[in-house]
């Protein structure tokens, strides 16, 4: 597949090279986001070494180095230690690219303090540029950017790399041939803006994907979930893989997940904090408007599509969803699409956007009667608040749910103009009007095609 967008990385990459001084290039992100394509792509025709990093022992590892190092001369190292002095003061490349850096502690605990202690010797008289890339995002955050950390302070970048946005993946799956706005939409709900999933779809083919990716006999992504889990965790695995099977399950509120693994919210709490922080795998989200760090209405979802839907209809299981349940998690799915959809849209537009969440609490629905309601969309602009409703379902939207979305309104808190939006997988039985926003999945794929 064709490399595709990075455009804000390749630069900040193209500036840590473009100076005469030393200089260190940190980039971490998840598993198959895209770290190594991409500094593939910025070091074509760029004299340098790249080493992978691989658990075993020390002295195949420098014997790694050798080859990535050697050009009209072939060096031997014994240590690590040895072939980072040699390419600080004898290799005739001057960019070394180290791929799943963290693996490097696995191999030896002292790795890291090594190129510390060779950077802080060589960084003042060279001008050699060192670019560590790893999947594992919690151990480059202990490695890089904690005081105490080997390497604390000491990269002038640190690129985390996100999933890729939906114009992007739209236009990936334009390329490889998923032809519907359906199926383009289905395929971003499970499998997000990670490249190396589309990879999958395009060598495959654009049918069949469900089936032939996660439950055929040789299925790719049949452990996918687990697996992804098991690298990041390690020894703790079964502690984490149980709060996020619980998160999959339904259960988003921490008294609930606490509940089901039997453990005190006190002692859970930690673990949904690194999960959040130092993982960035679940997310808490709060009621549009309320403090995140004061409110008590926090629930908890994965962050990740693809892990979610490993979660919710692959783990456990011996067949593919049916179709009602792969609607029901589409249907889940679609409302952050329509979010960051809505965002992008109201930016090319020209508004200028603040924030987007999503809201749940009690309305007053008539006088003296409220009712607990949730809103799927909220957008903030500069000048307005946009609230939508979205509908995964067979049946048209129309004036029962913007009737509905605009009695549930009434519980936001706000100065600014509402603006009312529906999202429908199959149109509407109502015609669009100055009040409301209508996008079915034509007007969809018609406006993100201007997104570019």
């Amino acid at each position: 597949m064709k490399f595709y967008d990075r455009d804000g990385e390749l630069e900040a990459l193209k500036r840590a090279c473009s100076g005469k001084g030393a200089e260190m290039v940190v980039i971490s992100g998840r598993r198959r986001v895209g770290k190594s394509r991409l500094v593939e792509e910025f070091l074509k025709g760029r004299p340098h070494a790249r080493v992978l990093v691989v658990p075993k022992e020390e002295k195949q590892v420098a014997e790694d180095f050798a080859k990535a190092l050697a050009d009209e001369y072939a060096p031997s190292f014994g240590t690590v230690r040895e072939a980072l002095e040699y390419f600080f003061t004898k290799s005739g490349k001057r960019i070394l690219h180290v791929d799943e850096f963290p693996n490097l502690a696995e191999v030896n605990q002292a790795l890291p303090y090594e190129f510390q202690s060779a950077w802080e010797k060589h960084k003042d008289g060279s001008s050699k540029v060192l670019i560590f890339s790893g999947s594992y995002v919690s151990m480059m955050d202990r490695i890089f950017t904690r005081q105490k950390a080997p390497l604390f302070n000491r990269a002038g970048y640190y690129l985390l790399l996100q999933p890729l946005p939906i114009k992007i993946v739209w236009k990936i799956q334009e390329d490889i041939g998923v032809k519907s706005v359906s199926g383009k939409v289905e395929n971003y709900c499970v499998f997000g803006g990670i490249p190396f999933y589309y990879e999958l779809i395009e060598k495959g083919g654009a049918s069949n994907v469900i089936d032939r990716l996660f439950f055929d006999v040789a299925a790719t992504l049949k452990e996918e979930g687990q697996n992804l889990l098991r690298q990041e965790f390690g020894a703790a695995y079964k502690k984490y893989f149980s709060i996020i099977e619980a998160i999959g399950a339904g259960l988003v509120s921490a008294n609930e997940i606490a509940g089901k693994l039997g453990v005190s919210q006190t002692t859970l709490s930690k673990y949904l904090l690194s999960l959040q922080r130092d993982f960035r795998l679940i997310e808490r989200t709060v009621p549009f408007g309320q403090n995140p760090s004061r409110s008590k209405k926090g629930v908890y979802s994965i962050k990740e599509n693809v892990i979610a839907f490993w979660f919710a209809c692959v783990n456990g299981k011996t067949r593919p969803p049916y179709e009602t349940e792969f609607n029901e998690f589409v249907g889940r799915r679609f409302e952050p699409f329509c979010r960051e959809f809505l965002a992008e849209h109201l930016t090319r537009r020209g508004e200028q956007v603040v924030k987007t969440g999503r809201w749940w609490g009690s309305a007053e629905t008539k006088p003296k009667v409220f009712e607990q309601r949730e809103i799927d969309v909220v957008v903030e602009t500069q000048d307005a608040l946009y609230v939508g409703e979205c509908k995964w379902t067979k049946e048209k939207a129309g004036g029962k749910e913007l009737e509905r979305l605009k009695e549930s309104a009434k519980g936001l808190k706000t100065k600014k103009p509402l603006k009312f939006v529906l999202f429908s997988k199959n149109g509407f039985n109502t015609s669009e009007n100055a009040e409301c926003l209508f996008f079915d999945l034509k007007t969809i794929g018609s406006e993100i095609g201007k997104f570019h």
